[in-house]
């Protein structure tokens, strides 16, 4: 199954009410055959603009975050409960790209000075780079003299 991260703005409502809000939406995802991996509150604010919902215009939303993996053919009926429930003011569904395999990490990498181990080589590098570009940027007046003959 993908796995999915849904951006949902609710209502500010009071806190009993908000906990039925995620219920549902939770209850929903389990009914599609799908599991939820993590929950996240970031509270409620300010909409970065007014946002029209339901015949309603909301300037204030309490954010959350669901992680979640479902099944493909399931989140378009999932999408359409969630423009249908009158406490979402915003939804939004983003698909989570599989995560790469990173190298195994040894004991004996580790245990390497940071100057001898491999990512902070490629680190220097980088940096030597960047200092090298800016020097470039820089314009150097080149007169050839050592001193400056109009000061004293």
């Amino acid at each position: 199954m993908p796995s999915y991260e849904l951006c949902l703005l609710f209502k500010v409502l009071p806190r009993p009410e908000i906990a039925q809000c995620l219920k549902r939406t939770a209850s929903k995802i389990f009914e599609a055959g799908g599991f939820i991996r993590r929950i996240d509150n970031l509270g409620s604010a300010d909409t970065p603009w007014k946002i029209s919902s339901h015949d309603s215009i909301h300037k204030e939303a309490s954010y959350f975050i669901v992680e979640f993996d479902v099944p493909s053919s399931a989140l378009d009926s999932f999408n359409n409960y969630l423009s249908r429930d009158i406490d979402v003011i915003k939804r939004t569904i983003f698909r989570v790209p599989e995560n790469k395999t990173q190298p195994a990490c040894t004991l004996h990498e580790e245990l390497k000075p940071p100057a001898y181990r491999s990512e902070v080589k490629e680190m220097i590098a980088i940096g030597k780079k960047k200092r090298e570009l800016e020097a470039k940027k820089k314009v150097q007046f080149n007169t050839g003299l050592d001193f400056m003959p109009f000061q004293r």
